[in-house]
């Protein structure tokens, strides 16, 4: 028995029957939120999104950005929705995902990309800072 060939076509069993068995997701007609979508990574996931064919709406603070965001989102060929909206206000976010709720439907998947960084021991954080 070659043991290393055995092992070797256990791990591609084992490879093959994941591949086989893995859930999978499409995003294809999806509605989906991504906060901090204007730019960097958000944009980026944004972009990957369109193309898989979600609908695809995107908040963030500055109002350049998510215009120059959106038409590179539509040029894309992708349905997508830019919102202003600054994530520290609660009443702001709600008004958002209204919105979205109103001219796309449900929410369906949301990304939380935006934020503030805050550092320090977790016995002192409090709710506002995550």
């Amino acid at each position: 028995m070659n043991r290393p060939l055995t092992l070797a076509a256990l791990g591609l069993g084992a490879y093959w029957a994941y591949r086989a068995l893995r859930p999978t997701y499409s995003y294809k007609g999806k509605c989906v939120l991504i906060a901090g979508g204007s730019r960097g990574l958000g944009l980026v996931i944004a972009r990957q999104l369109v193309d898989a064919g979600a609908r695809v709406a995107i908040c963030a603070r500055d109002p350049d950005e998510l215009r120059r965001a959106a038409v590179d989102l539509a040029n894309r060929g992708g349905e997508v929705l830019a919102l202003r909206c600054d994530i520290t206000d609660r009443e702001a976010v709600k008004a958002t995902v209204a919105l979205v709720e109103g001219r796309m439907g449900p929410i369906d998947v949301l990304i939380n990309n935006a934020g503030v960084i805050g550092v320090g021991p977790l016995e002192t954080m409090q709710l506002g800072d995550f």
